[in-house]
């Protein structure tokens, strides 16, 4: 916009001759008040973009909001018509496939475009899995396998986790994914653990912190949602959760010294998802598992780690969980405690799960006003990412040359 510049102008006075009476000086109007140029509108694209959201949620009914707030399992290794109609019907806020479900490359990308297909082009689900490379891969071609978290975090380079960021973005896509539960922010501090160990980046929480951090926003540079895991911290347990509750007794102090340190460092870095793991911490809360927790997920995560994206639990259908809680009582207890996502990778397992959250949110153990703002962080980050499959996806040889050249970087 052009600047308007006054110009100032100079007043000339004639003097009369001698003889001649003097004329009266005629005064000189005051200059103008200068006029402040209209200003901007104050309400930013943002503003504009979450009052649109704030409409759309007020026109949902509550089934439709629950359904977002659910990530669930499916079928087989093919789209069943069982799956394809729950999608066509619902839209959900999310489809997770386990290894059970992935054959091969064919077979995996025949499948996740089925599942995008089956739901509405203004509705897509996240669509998720566990890539972190080493031994929680679900890639089937072993071409497009990474090493271990820990063995690229020996290289102790934030420059090569971003590039193996990216890596694990484009395999997410090339397969036609939009999330990935990655990165592992869990510090393996305990040798003994029987679940974390190489898929820590570090020992060291610093470290785990500043590789973690790079790691997560190569991810998101390829449009992939990453999911920072397992709050408040796997690292220190010698259960695995698959199959039991694990313990820690470490002391808040503890945990601030070393287990939140990453997960600290990454939400103040932008991190827009975190899954909670199904751990109990007695300084935290003595009865509840952290991802049917009040205290860790309201009073830690959302309220003193200011974390205002979306929580997610771990999957429910784990030992840890299914031990002591039915999957719709789990489910509605993670909402009602903070979660804004339930996990469940049971198929057939939505309408249960479904029907006792209405049945909850007509007691009152879940609010309109704390539904509606789940159902608005969920809808948020999903307007943030392509969750389509028309993202640009990178051929199969050069993927083969990127995780080359990553794998070649962390030997040297």
């Amino acid at each position: 916009m052009k600047r308007i510049v006054p110009v100032l102008l100079t007043s000339v006075l004639l003097a009369g001759c001698a003889d001649e009476p003097k004329q009266p000086v005629e005064p000189q109007p005051k200059p103008a008040k200068k006029t402040k140029p209209p200003q901007p509108d104050r309400s930013s694209a943002a503003e504009r973009a979450d009052k649109q959201l704030q409409e759309m949620i007020s026109k949902m009914s509550t089934a439709e909001k629950v359904d977002q707030l659910l990530y669930i399992g499916v079928t087989g290794t093919a789209l069943t018509q069982t799956d394809r109609q729950l999608l066509q019907d619902h839209a959900l806020g999310g489809v997770l496939l386990l290894g059970g479900n992935i054959t091969s490359t064919d077979q995996l990308k025949t499948f996740t475009a089925a599942i995008s297909e089956a739901q509405t082009a203004d509705e897509k689900a996240f669509l998720g899995f566990d890539e972190e490379g080493g031994r929680v891969s679900r890639v089937p071609d072993a071409k497009l396998k990474l090493s271990p978290s820990l063995s690229f975090g020996h290289k102790n380079d934030s420059g090569l986790m971003k590039e193996i960021g990216r890596t694990l973005g484009s395999i997410s896509r090339f397969y036609g994914f939009n999330m990935d539960f990655a990165p592992v922010l869990d510090v393996n501090s305990n040798p003994a653990n029987p679940i974390i160990g190489d898929r820590a980046l570090s020992a060291d929480a610093e470290q785990v912190a500043r590789l973690g951090i790079p790691l997560m926003q190569g991810m998101k540079e390829e449009d992939i949602v990453p999911v920072v895991k397992h709050f408040p911290g796997h690292g220190d347990t010698t259960v695995d959760s698959h199959v039991g509750l694990p313990r820690v007794d470490a002391s808040k102090a503890e945990l601030e010294q070393t287990e939140l340190v990453p997960f600290k460092r990454a939400i103040q870095n932008g991190a827009e998802m975190v899954m909670v793991a199904h751990i109990l911490f007695p300084a935290l809360d003595q009865n509840r598992p952290s991802s049917l927790s009040k205290p860790v997920m309201t009073g830690l995560l959302r309220d003193e780690l200011k974390f205002d994206g979306v929580i997610i639990t771990d999957d429910l259908v784990m030992g840890a969980i299914t031990e002591r809680y039915g999957l719709a009582q789990a489910a509605s207890l993670a909402l009602e405690n903070g979660a804004d996502m339930a996990m469940f990778s049971s198929p057939g397992g939505y309408a249960s799960v479904h029907k006792e959250i209405m049945a909850r949110i007509k007691q009152g153990k879940l609010s309109a006003a704390d539904l509606d703002q789940k159902v608005g962080r969920v809808l948020r980050l999903k307007q943030t990412y392509d969750l389509s499959q028309t993202k640009r996806v990178d051929k199969y040889e050069q993927l083969i040359k990127q995780v080359k050249a990553v794998e070649s970087d962390m030997r040297r």
